[in-house]
């Protein structure tokens, strides 16, 4: 254990991990009311809102997934990040509305304009995939804790050493900590993930030499290797397609956005906050891709040697990979700081959320309405705990990241996503659709991922039905587009409030 103590790495992690709980237990002391803890006060301006944005949106997913999506495809990799980017930019254009309906999280939405049973199904579906989401991100943690200390951390105590920050982390002040230390937070993933590529660039040999390396491999053309990314489908684009859709949907729905576009002073705030979001994100993501693609040339040419599992799993372990074996160890501390800040920055808002709906959606709205604010934060809190313990049983559900990603993704979007959009643009669409639409996407996904894609004559289907996300996604639209249509159109004052774009 004695090594632990001087490695630089866990150095690193560690003043990283103690600066958070300082901010945290700072802000914990101005926590108010649950306004306060749930949506900051609705007092943060576009430049704080864009850290956050930014540092929620990267998580282990990027730092493992699209690292290993892109040592596997190349840039073609990036199939997998435009759906996010598409989804941003739809977001921009109702950022206005979103914030001027004013509420705290997105099930708020649902029952506003389709009633009661719609936000318990809202709630329902954001526990489940989000609880999911938060699993990974503690799988993320205890990855770099072992691969940085060679095993004398092994992974099963990473995890836990990951779970325990994370959750006493978001215990402690809820938005109001998560939101100001993402800011640190987005600085630091930028500049260390930004860093360590050119260092890498440099290493292998350049440009030109990783482009040779990519075109011998395949992986510099439009969908690079994605055939290869599923045993039972051999089609590049529709594989490629149905990662983009899921993104995109959980881009679009995500109930971390909206809680922070509610959070912000006003809706123009808001709306320039999404801008230069969608410009971090573009420039961040591709270099988790780019990153992962240099990686795979160091492994050619035997600049990295170990990436400590085989496989998928192992292509996804580059970037911790080639902050141990391959940059300086100055730029290796920062990087590691830099993997923990996008994994803990992830996990904490995606615990907050899920413990904000239980708490506002189903105590504070059907048990006891008279919560006083000391007891919404209380509450709030103690569903953090459970909800997070509950994330970490679920951790050797998914041994691969990719998968866990790929499924609450596929969940959610399907089933939140498309009725929530529709509430700002669609005047038309009625409470009997939604339910529909979020009962189809969610049923459909469940029955394809869990019990169909196991049945033998599952191989012989079309590749559009062996992916998931198309018939998910097709049932869910066809719902609330065809029920929204067969029932009887909603009052003006059911859908005004949605489309107030002063």
């Amino acid at each position: 254990m004695e090594s632990l103590f001087t490695n630089p790495y866990i150095l690193a992690t560690v003043v990283y991990l103690t600066a958070l709980i300082g901010v945290g237990y700072y802000k914990s002391r101005v926590v108010k009311s649950g306004e306060d803890f749930m949506v900051a006060g609705r007092t943060l301006p576009w430049y704080i809102l864009v850290g956050t944005l930014l540092a929620t949106w990267m998580g282990s997913g990027s730092l493992f997934n699209g690292a290993g999506l892109g040592f596997r495809n190349g840039l073609a990799g990036v199939w997998h990040s435009a759906g996010a980017w598409i989804g941003i930019l739809i977001v921009y254009f109702i950022a206005r509305r979103i914030r001027n309906f004013g509420q705290v999280t997105v099930p708020d939405i649902f029952e506003a304009r389709y009633g009661r049973a719609a936000r318990v199904l809202a709630t329902l579906i954001t526990v489940i995939a989000y609880v999911t989401i938060v699993s990974y991100q503690f799988r993320g943690g205890g990855k770099v804790l072992s691969i940085m200390t060679d095993g004398g951390i092994t992974m099963e105590a990473g995890i836990v050493i990951t779970a325990v920050f994370a959750i006493l982390y978001t215990v402690l002040a809820g938005m109001l900590s998560v939101v100001y230390t993402d800011v640190v937070n987005g600085v630091l993933m930028v500049g260390g993930i930004l860093i360590g590529l050119v260092f890498m660039v440099f290493a292998v040999g350049g440009i030109d030499e990783i482009i040779a390396s990519a075109e011998a491999a395949g992986k510099w053309e439009l969908f690079g290797n994605w055939a290869d990314e599923r045993t039972n489908v051999n089609s590049g684009p529709i594989i490629a397609i149905s990662f983009l859709i899921p993104t995109m949907l959980l881009l679009m729905g995500d109930a971390n956005m909206y809680q922070r576009i509610f959070s912000a002073e006003n809706s123009g705030q808001a709306q320039k906050a999404v801008f230069f979001w969608v410009i971090g994100v573009v420039i961040l993501e591709t270099s988790f891709y780019a990153f992962g693609l240099t990686g795979s040339v160091a492994v050619e040419q035997g600049l990295i040697t170990n990436l400590f599992e085989t496989g998928r799993a192992g292509t996804e372990n580059i970037i911790p990979a080639a902050a141990l074996e391959l940059l300086p160890v100055f730029l290796g501390m920062i990087l590691v700081a830099s993997m923990m800040a996008v994994i803990v920055s992830t996990a904490d808002s995606f615990l907050l959320v899920p413990s904000t709906n239980l708490t506002r959606d189903v105590i504070q709205r059907f048990v006891q309405p008279d919560m006083s604010d000391n007891m919404i934060v209380w509450m709030t809190r103690g569903w953090i705990l459970l909800l997070g313990f509950i994330a970490y049983l679920l951790v050797q559900q998914f041994p691969v990241i990719l998968d866990a990603a790929y499924t609450a993704y596929v969940i959610y979007g399907s089933a939140i996503t498309p009725a929530l959009i529709a509430a700002f643009l669609w005047k038309r669409t009625t409470w009997q659709g939604a339910i529909a639409s979020i009962l189809a996407g969610s049923i459909v996904t469940m029955v394809w991922t869990f019990y169909l894609s196991k049945q033998d004559f599952f191989a012989t289907w079309s590749p559009f039905l062996q992916e998931v996300t198309y018939p998910a996604v097709a049932s869910s639209l066809l719902a609330l587009v065809g029920i929204s249509l067969l029932t009887p159109k909603p009052s003006e004052a059911q859908w005004k409030p949605f489309f107030d774009d002063k």
